[in-house]
């Protein structure tokens, strides 16, 4: 059955619940989180911004990065769409100096720089989710996509998901504040849907 956790050490706040995370409002059994799935925690994704950059173009256009990515790093954006870094980026930086570019880049092109491979960190109310198909096949869960039919949030921190895969996830129909919830913004508008409809969701004051 669901567990109880001390919530007071837990490395993200989770402002995000509207309701505690006892017995009541954890889904008995508990889960598991399939860690292949989960980046890094130095991980970042990097998104091509509005004004994409031409083919040969040297500079390109991405929005904030959460973490810095090295010199010599090559992004995969897709099929024939790289880019090799010519200089270290830092951590918020909003444009990659690379070599030049064989292909274009458009707006909202994604790539992944995968970290070092440290530690796998799940925060608390991540979004996680699988088809019916997956649940029927015993797969464990993922980061949630619009295509999945379980999706839930996180209960607690998953300190490093290649360690210890066990998570908690948050009761359907328990209150969730939706502007606390990690990443909120960028998730699939399906994915919010689908969060919107499980959970009794409101916004949280500043």
């Amino acid at each position: 059955m669901a567990r109880i956790v001390d919530s007071t050490n837990q490395i993200t706040p989770a402002a995000w619940a509207g309701d505690f995370r006892d017995r009541d409002h954890l889904i008995p059994g508990g889960a598991k989180l399939d860690a292949a799935q989960f980046n890094d925690t130095d991980a970042a994704v990097v998104v091509v911004g509005a004004a994409g950059a031409a083919g040969g173009a040297t500079s390109v256009p991405v929005g904030a990065l959460a973490n810095p990515i090295p010199n010599g790093t090559v992004l995969n954006f897709g099929t024939n769409k790289f880019a090799t870094l010519n200089a270290a980026a830092a951590a918020g930086a909003t444009s990659l100096t690379t070599l030049a570019i064989p292909t274009a880049l458009v707006s909202g092109d994604t790539a992944t720089y995968g970290g070092v491979g440290t530690v796998k960190t799940v925060p608390s109310g991540t979004a996680v989710g699988r088809t019916i198909a997956e649940r029927d096949a015993g797969t464990a869960y993922g980061p949630a996509g619009a295509s999945d039919d379980e999706v839930y949030l996180l209960a607690f921190d998953v300190y490093d998901v290649t360690v210890n895969a066990d998570c908690e996830l948050y009761r359907p129909n328990s209150i969730v504040k939706e502007t606390f919830v990690p990443g909120f913004a960028a998730l699939a508008s399906g994915v919010k849907t689908k969060l919107r409809a499980a959970y009794v969701c409101t916004t949280g004051a500043a």
